[in-house]
């Protein structure tokens, strides 16, 4: 006979197992259609003007080609804006000549010198988000590569109703074994909960791209609405829900070219992805051990039995039913596989598990080589004018 305690545990095993596989199953099909789904609900027909703000801070390999592929968007109107903390440094002197390539872009770089948010992401955005000529605002991360006609694409869901729109992005070229378990993290279950979000009409702040009108932005509050979090993305979607504003996700996907990666630094940037999710999003950093293979793993342990199979054989089964349904979509999608796939997957998911269980504890976050105590980062400081945070050069 089960006793009192061991049939509860079961029930919770039994409730968390068909909850996680049948998510994996949902996500994977709302993964493959999304892009169908969702096109079609992008109806905007005009183009107008736009400015292109480029935020930098390292100059690391494939730096250029990102940059470029923001100067080559088939779009009739707009200028570029690259801002960055640093008056001189390699990045700011690739952007100069990266702008004096295209001369048919106007361009200029900005220095900022804005210290008061907890991002410093959010102190270099400060002045060229106030200085840009057009009401339309496209950022873009140094590390993201479009495609000609992504801007264009992105702006056909900017409609009535939408506050922003982001664009989900993919992991490619991973040239060593921790940019492989980065890219599968980034390629794997977060990114199938975007997809789902996107295919049911949501979307959340997603910081690669984000496409905005300046007068929305500051109805929803401005920088004094973001700068309380590293998280400055899902804070600008939540200070725009709030004025009834959506955010959604534009069906086209960008590419992050990942190159080689330090084990130290991936860890770093998941656990400060997870801290912003406890942070901002307490639901789904809840969620995560629902997306995540080890935990249900674990959960068959006790189900297998239940319909008569050994304990480890469901164990088997439900790991291979993971890595098969992930290596179905990446097939799908046309993503890079090797046969290194199964132990990256494996990597990937003992990564998960210990950043998630990290990040119930963890306040300190390290940002671009600083590290950021997200108690007290941006809590006091007041926003300062416009006027006093830039030098500016042609």
């Amino acid at each position: 006979m089960i006793d009192s305690f061991a049939l509860p545990f079961l029930v919770f095993c039994v409730i968390f197992y068909a909850s996680s596989v049948g998510l994996l199953f949902v996500s994977v099909l709302a993964a493959i259609i999304h892009p169908w789904i969702v096109e079609r609900r992008g109806s905007r027909k005009d183009r107008p003007p736009v400015s292109v703000v480029l935020p930098v801070k390292a100059c690391e390999p494939g730096f250029a080609k990102a940059q470029e592929s923001a100067l080559a968007q088939n779009y009739p109107q707009f200028e570029a804006i690259a801002s960055a903390t640093e008056a001189s440094s390699p990045a700011v002197e690739a952007m100069r000549g990266i702008f004096a390539r295209h001369p048919h872009v106007p361009s200029r770089v900005v220095h900022s010198t804005a210290r008061f948010a907890a991002s410093p992401k959010v102190d270099n955005l400060f002045r060229p988000f106030n200085d840009a000529e057009n009401d339309v605002i496209l950022m873009k991360d140094s590390n993201v590569i479009l495609e000609p006609g992504d801007l264009a694409e992105a702006m056909r869901h900017l409609k009535e109703g939408v506050g922003l729109v982001c664009g989900i992005y993919y992991a490619a070229q991973a040239e060593n074994f921790a940019a492989q378990v980065e890219a599968a993290i980034l390629n794997g279950p977060h990114q199938r909960m975007l997809f789902t979000t996107s295919v049911l009409g949501g979307g959340f702040g997603v910081g690669k791209i984000m496409l905005f009108r300046r007068g929305d932005f500051l109805r929803a509050g401005g920088f004094a609405a973001i700068a309380h979090t590293v998280g400055e993305d899902n804070a600008t979607a939540k200070a725009l829900k709030k004025i009834g504003l959506r955010t959604v996700f534009s069906h086209r996907l960008v590419r992050l070219e990942v190159g080689r990666r330090n084990f130290r630094d991936v860890y770093d940037r998941q656990l400060r992805w997870f801290v912003v999710r406890r942070n901002d999003e307490i639901l789904s950093f809840l969620a995560e051990p629902f997306c995540q293979a080890l935990p249900a793993v674990a959960a068959s342990l006790a189900v297998a039995p239940l319909v008569g199979l050994a304990p480890l054989v469901g164990a088997a089964a439900t790991l291979g039913l993971w890595l098969v349904m992930e290596r179905l979509l990446c097939l799908a999608k046309g993503w890079p596989l090797s046969s290194a796939s199964p132990v990256v997957f494996l990597a990937r998911e003992a990564t998960m598990l210990a950043v998630w269980l990290h990040a119930w504890t963890a306040s300190k976050v390290v940002w671009a080589q600083a590290t950021i105590d997200t108690r007290t980062a941006g809590g006091e400081t007041a926003v300062p004018a416009p006027h006093s945070v830039a030098e500016e050069e042609g």
